[in-house]
């Protein structure tokens, strides 16, 4: 009985250093990565030291094959916060919200089928018909009413809605 105690103090010890470690490995990796990546940058501006041409921040360094990358823009809209608004709710969230609404009725159609008459499970399909119908409804008409406000805005001189 005596000695159950600094046993179980040892554990404990050992429990909280092994965590430590475990925090500590990643920091250091962490750290590491992010030493690794500042360095690339580093290096791909030019740095300081060589002989050669004038490099990146003052310093000289050799000057190497000028590297220009351009990405592209993934939706099929302009280069404005509105347009990626109005590519993101057209083109992800309607469409997801479609199927998600189909799916729900279909779900609703399931538990009326397998009710059977039972009061309770006719209850929750009436429930789940009853959510489904508000959400879809919700969905549509925030859809429209967006379309009109947007409308409205493109008559009064504002950027004109291309749906």
């Amino acid at each position: 009985m005596m000695y159950t105690l600094p046993i179980k103090i040892i554990k404990f010890i050992s429990y909280g250093m092994n965590k430590n470690k475990t925090l500590l490995t990643s920091l250091l990796s962490l750290s590491i990565f992010f030493v690794m990546g500042v360095m690339l940058v580093y290096a791909q501006t030019g740095g300081t030291g060589g002989t050669g041409g004038t490099g990146g921040t003052g310093g000289t360094g050799g000057t190497g094959p000028s590297l220009n990358v351009t990405i592209d823009n993934p939706f099929r809209g302009g280069d404005s916060l509105f347009d990626l608004l109005k590519t993101v709710i057209n083109e992800i969230l309607m469409p997801i919200g479609g199927i998600l609404a189909v799916l729900a009725f279909i779900y609703s159609g399931f538990l009326y089928v397998t009710a059977q008459g039972k009061e309770a499970q006719l209850k929750t399909a009436h429930k789940a018909l009853l959510y489904t119908s508000i959400g879809t409804a919700v969905l549509l008409g925030s859809w429209v009413l967006a379309n009109v406000i947007c409308q409205t805005i493109g008559q009064l001189g504002g950027p004109v809605c291309v749906s």
